[in-house]
């Protein structure tokens, strides 16, 4: 039995995993790396983790931010490609006060424009699980976009659209029309993503942006679709531009998770015409095979 965490800059999510991979407890906190700001790592974990679960557990896996350069303890990042094999190879391996404690290194890709990633990689590899290959897309702030191959991630992208459209919509001239109720409605998300596609219009994505202001100001769009417009617009204008990239129309595409974010890329990828899989956010599987490799590692 194995605890698995992924702690991220925002959030501590922590599950207790049986050897096969299966989840037979968790817990979640919105308490990212960010918030220990006294930087103990450990005592914080033990508050966050339930009552029992070190006793029960051979090890305990920590993946995400906890393990950049501001977190717990730093791991580097292993060159794609990369699979569950070199992830092993490259974690660092403590003895806590209990139980052995495994931080997992990162993935990064090289090139003209490298990329990384932390802790994403463990829901792609179990969403490609079994496939020759596959494109999987893991929708968020700074959504990922990954190529599997024989269990192997071969490379990787980021895309900031999401951080950008959040930034628009809180702090910016396009979005002080936004009314103070007004949510990301599908109304305002689909015409934003036929504005961004739309070849006969004037411009690219900072041209249209405008639109968002002066569309309202011209009566041709409510206020209350701003935001899901804003979303729309950059959404579209990321899909685009990883459509140049990534072969999305043959290949198959896994959209991870079932978060909003997630639903409307979904919508977004069947508006474009690219046929796209809906899969589960787990990373239980990825440790339970990170488990079994480093079994004779531990002490």
């Amino acid at each position: 039995m194995l605890i698995g965490v992924e702690w991220t800059s925002s959030s501590f999510s922590a599950e207790l995993i049986d050897n096969g991979g299966t989840v037979l407890a968790q817990t979640h906190h919105p308490v990212g790396t960010n918030a220990v700001a006294d930087r103990d790592f450990a005592a914080r974990c033990a508050e966050l983790l339930p009552a029992g679960w070190l006793r029960q557990a051979e090890a305990v896996y920590f993946s995400g931010m906890v393990t950049a350069r501001n977190g717990w303890r730093e791991t580097g990042f292993v060159p794609a490609p990369a699979g569950f094999a070199d992830l092993a190879g490259a974690a660092t391996i403590v003895q806590g006060e209990t139980i052995p404690h495994i931080f997992l290194p990162g993935i990064s890709a090289a090139g003209a424009l490298p990329d990384v990633m932390r802790g994403e990689e463990l829901k792609a590899l179990a969403a490609g699980d079994g496939m020759a290959s596959a494109v999987v897309i893991l929708p968020g702030a700074h959504t990922k976009y990954v190529a599997i191959k024989d269990g192997r991630i071969t490379g990787l992208a980021t895309y900031m659209g999401g951080e950008i459209a959040n930034l628009l919509r809180k702090d910016s001239l396009v979005g002080r029309l936004i009314p103070p109720v007004a949510t990301i409605d599908g109304t305002g998300f689909e015409r934003g993503l036929r504005t961004s596609w739309l070849g006969d219009l004037p411009g690219g994505p900072l041209r249209r942006i405008f639109s968002a202001r002066s569309l309202v100001l011209f009566d041709r769009m409510p206020p209350g679709e701003i935001s899901g417009y804003i979303a729309g617009l950059l959404a579209g204008a990321e899909i685009a531009e990883a459509q140049a990239e990534w072969p999305l129309q043959e290949a198959s595409v896994l959209v991870v998770g079932a978060s909003p974010e997630a639903l409307r890329y979904q919508r977004a990828l069947e508006l474009r015409g690219i046929a796209a899989q809906s899969v589960a956010a787990a990373t239980a599987p990825s440790f339970a095979r990170l488990h079994a490799k480093l079994a004779s590692r531990l002490p």
